[in-house]
């Protein structure tokens, strides 16, 4: 072994233990700085600090930065393999490779023990921490259908469902207090189960024919409608005949559009990965029925792992967090954890899985088109990612910058006169947003349109837990002109934050020809600190583009929480302002009278003729109304 002057980790070496478990590396500040597990732990940890040192070109500068060592000790490698996820989820060690944001794993869930489900976009999360779970053991029948790469995927397959089946559209919460039929009814989209317009049976039919869609089943599917087609025609029902007529036809142009087909019908998600450089991508295809439904493309940088061990450690985290698990999983190389990762799947599945790694035959061409796209993935995004080192340095040179901006903040601020005023903050880390670690805060000291005072407390909030976090950027940037940067300036002077770097990035006003320019063609101006003119870079600069990105993703981020907002202040009734009137009250009050308009004239002996409304309840809502 290497000359270990630590003599606490030195005296742990000796002493580790022959199981099979999980191993915690920790720096000289306490922080978990890499996990990892083994079926011999001693055997595992010891390599590291063997003289010939490790494959992995990152062994070199994680030693030098351990200081003491921490072990799980579990009955089996599927334990130890959930443990290691679980446990680079919760501490984010920085020489692991982490799925840091769960958005990426999404889902469309049918709870089949509602009397009306519907399909509805759930994020993937642990078995363990599902609340699903436990109804599953309940034998409560939840279906899950995906994973989809993105939201934007999830909901073109939700338009397509809705588009073919007229079933419920809104919430439950909505769908337990609707009193009449919607718009969605009316235009022929809903058939009203909320109203009770259409029998269950009826509906779980339409239920089940979309599980055949989500399935990707759609050729049994259409023999089913081609069949009930002929039924109803036979029988003269022209119209229902027309109506499954119009199904078949939108489903039959979908299943011309299938990007790829096999000849088996199995569920797979086929894996490629291709890297140069720092850089690697990681392509996966979700095959459904034999038919390529999806793809995913995930991008890691490899200045701390080997290409093989990115791939071994994404695997294994993907199917932890993922609820739908294929038949087959197909992968482009072998792993030490194949028999435990099927072991895990054949659990969550239920029955066999198989984890392979196939060398000839048609699994081995799927194999070379998800490595093939992987390649494709990595030229498109190559630039950037190569880059970012050089564009970060030259942003620092050219702003006059203390630090490289590593790490950046933006902060912007909604409102509509100052009504529903919100403020937002993103976070971008070497160019890449940082979503875990967004806020977004509703300003509660200020009521007039202010948006220099709503500045001024929401980064007041913000960095006075920067101080109890010891969480501060390299830079903070906030959306707006001198005066958005003084105040800035002010909350860094008065808090004492003098290791962050602050400019404002704003909209010029540049003129041509005497008129002034459209918005979209002004320059962006940048002010920092002791400069009192703005600086202007080149506009198709990767620089500015770069501050663009993330002053746009802020302003984003801010207006969507500030029409959420107003969203929910526009629906609130009046009748959710009368203490003791709930969501069966108010239901029982609009069924009986029809609309709002007629409860607001009602007499005191009308309010209280109706359902579940007492004497005390109906005095309440007409001294409410009078």
């Amino acid at each position: 072994m290497t000359n270990i002057e630590n003599k606490k980790l030195s005296s742990k070496l000796k002493t580790i233990p022959t199981s099979t478990g999980v191993y915690m590396m920790k720096d000289a500040k306490g922080e978990v700085i890499y996990v990892g597990k083994a079926k011999i732990l001693r055997n595992r940890v010891r390599s590291y600090f063997q003289s010939s040192g490790d494959e992995r070109l990152f062994i070199k500068f994680l030693v030098k930065r351990i200081a003491d060592i921490d072990f799980v000790l579990t009955e089996t490698e599927k334990e130890a393999l959930i443990l290691e996820n679980n446990l680079i989820k919760q501490f984010k060690p920085r020489f692991n490779i982490n799925l840091r944001d769960d958005k990426t794993f999404v889902s469309i869930k049918l709870d089949m023990n509602q009397k009306f489900p519907y399909p509805v976009i759930v994020r993937q999360v642990e078995p363990s921490t599902s609340k699903d779970k436990g109804a599953k053991k309940n034998n409560i029948n939840i279906l899950y259908f995906g994973p989809y790469s993105s939201s934007r995927a999830v909901r073109e397959t939700l338009r397509y469902v809705n588009s073919l089946f007229p079933i419920r559209k809104c919430s439950q919460n909505v769908f337990k207090s609707r009193v009449r039929p919607c718009l969605y009814h009316q235009i022929g989209k809903c058939v009203a189960p909320c109203c009770e317009l259409v029998e269950e049976s009826t509906y779980k039919e339409m239920i089940n024919e979309i599980i055949l869609v989500l399935k990707g089943k759609n050729v049994e599917l259409l023999k089913i409608l081609k069949t009930r087609m002929q039924n109803a025609s036979a029988d003269l029902k022209y119209e229902k005949a027309a109506k499954y007529r119009d199904r078949i036809y939108a489903i039959e142009k979908t299943v011309e559009k299938q990007k790829i087909s096999t000849l088996e019908f199995v569920d797979r998600d086929v894996f490629g990965y291709y890297g140069e450089g720092n850089s690697l991508h990681i392509q996966a295809m979700f095959i459904r029925n034999g038919n390529l439904e999806d793809i995913a493309s995930y991008r890691f940088s490899t200045m701390n792992n080997s290409q093989n061990n990115i791939f071994r450690s994404f695997l294994n985290q993907f199917y932890v967090r993922t609820m739908f698990i294929p038949d087959e999983v197909i992968m482009p190389v072998e792993s030490e954890d194949k028999e435990v990762l099927e072991e895990l799947l054949n659990e969550k599945k239920g029955h066999k899985v198989k984890v392979i790694c196939p060398k000839r035959g048609e699994k081995h061409k799927l194999l070379e088109m998800a490595t093939m796209n992987a390649k494709n993935a990595f030229k498109i995004n190559q630039k950037p990612l190569d880059d970012i080192g050089s564009i970060l340095a030259s942003l620092k040179k050219k702003l006059g910058l203390a630090n490289v901006p590593k790490k950046m903040e933006c902060f912007d601020i909604s409102n509509i006169a100052g009504k529903q005023a919100v403020g937002s903050m993103v976070t971008f880390e070497n160019g890449l947003a940082l979503k875990s670690k967004y806020k977004r805060y509703k300003v509660k000291t200020v009521s007039q349109s202010d948006d220099y005072a709503m500045m001024y407390e929401v980064m007041t909030r913000r960095y006075t837990r920067a101080f109890k976090e010891d969480d501060f950027p390299d830079l903070t940037v906030v959306d707006g002109g001198k005066g958005q940067l003084t105040i800035a300036r002010r909350v860094f002077d008065e808090l004492g934050v003098d290791r962050v770097d602050v400019i404002a990035i704003a909209k010029g006003r540049k003129k041509a020809t005497g008129i002034t320019e459209s918005k979209k063609n002004q320059d962006e101006r940048l002010f920092v600190t002791d400069n009192a003119d703005p600086i202007v870079l080149d506009q198709d600069s990767l620089e500015l583009r770069l501050l663009v990105n993330i002053r746009d993703e802020a302003h984003r981020f801010a207006l969507a929480y500030h029409k959420k907002l107003r969203k929910e202040q526009y629906y609130k009734s009046p009748l959710d302002k009368i203490a003791g009137i709930g969501q069966v009250k108010k239901k029982n009050l609009l069924k009986h009278f029809g609309n709002l308009q007629k409860i607001r004239k009602a007499s005191f002996d009308e309010i209280g003729a109706v359902k579940s409304i007492t004497s005390k309840d109906a005095k309440t809502i007409y001294n409410c109304f009078h």
